[in-house]
């Protein structure tokens, strides 16, 4: 299995970001590689979602855990592997710590950490920049 971590703090509440995480529908508005994600149900642990990024095909994609405002987990199923991104939100001295932690496993593991799971530890700056400018406008 391989792990990666990405960790940094902002001032928006914990519980706005999850929410924000939470709307799964509108993840490309501030994930610029997205195509689209589609859920069809309320968000919760066991719910199923459809994630499309640009220029690759579309993943089944499972909520794992979902704990408001604390845990929002998901994991992509791909083929002869699986791709567990967890965003973790805690309250430190008035701001809020983000913990992006992504696992990769299966017999194809070490491909998706190469094409996926690696590039998204190294982006995860950025995006997550994004996504709290995101937040402070819903």
């Amino acid at each position: 299995m391989w792990h990666g971590t990405f960790e940094t703090s902002t001032d928006v509440e914990a519980v706005k970001l999850f929410d924000a995480l939470a709307d799964i529908n509108n993840w490309k508005t501030w994930d610029d590689g997205l195509e689209y994600t589609t859920i069809a149900v309320s968000p919760q642990a066991g719910a199923d979602f459809v994630l499309k990024p640009k220029g690759g095909p579309k993943t089944r994609m499972s909520i794992e855990r979902f704990s408001r405002p604390a845990i929002f987990s998901d994991v992509a199923h791909l083929p002869l592997g699986k791709m567990r991104t967890t965003h973790e939100f805690s309250t430190v001295g008035g701001r809020t710590i983000i913990r992006l932690t992504v696992d990769v496993w299966g017999v194809l593991g070490f491909l998706w950490r190469r094409v996926i799971a690696q590039k998204q530890i190294e982006t995860a700056p950025q995006q997550t920049e994004a996504f709290i400018a995101y937040t402070r406008t819903r």
